[in-house]
C-alpha cells in the first residue's frame, strides 16, 4: 500500500469526522463506547459511498455483528444511530467521497484523538 500526504489545503478527514459523528458523540462517555460510535460512524460514512445494493449489505453484516455482541435488545437504538448516521453523511457531508479505511483512536489527559486514512478527495470511484 502506497501512502500520499494529503494534498496542502484539504481538511483533515479526522476533523471532517469528528463533526460528522458530533450528534452522537455526548452519549459516548468511555473509551470503549467512543470506540463503537467510530466504527459505527466509519461504517455508515463508507456505506453511502457504495451503490444502493452494496450498502444495505453492509448494513445488515454490520447490524448482525453488532447485534451478536450486544444482544437483540439494542436493536431499535442500533438502527436508529445507523439511519441517522447515513442520512447525516448524505444531507451534510455528501460531497466529501472519501473512504475511511483506518483508524486509531486514543485517550489521551481525558481527550481523545483521532488519527485516521482515508483515500483522496478527488480519486474517482469505480
Amino acid at each position: 500500500m502506497k501512502y500520499i500526504r494529503r494534498p496542502e489545503g484539504e481538511s483533515k478527514i479526522s476533523a471532517v469526522f469528528w463533526r460528522f459523528i458530533e450528534p452522537f458523540s455526548q452519549y459516548a462517555t468511555t473509551l470503549q463506547a467512543m470506540e463503537k460510535l467510530v466504527v459505527l460512524g466509519i461504517c455508515a460514512w463508507n456505506a453511502v459511498l457504495l451503490p444502493t445494493d452494496k450498502r444495505q449489505k453492509l448494513m445488515d453484516e454490520v447490524m448482525q455483528n453488532v447485534l451478536g455482541q450486544a444482544g437483540e435488545e439494542s436493536r431499535g437504538d442500533l438502527n436508529y444511530i445507523l439511519t441517522s448516521l447515513l442520512k447525516r453523511k448524505e444531507q451534510f457531508f455528501a460531497d466529501d467521497r472519501r473512504d475511511i479505511v483506518s483508524y486509531r483512536l486514543e485517550d489521551i489527559d481525558a481527550n481523545y484523538h483521532l488519527s485516521m486514512v482515508s483515500t483522496l478527495l478527488d480519486v474517482p470511484r469505480e
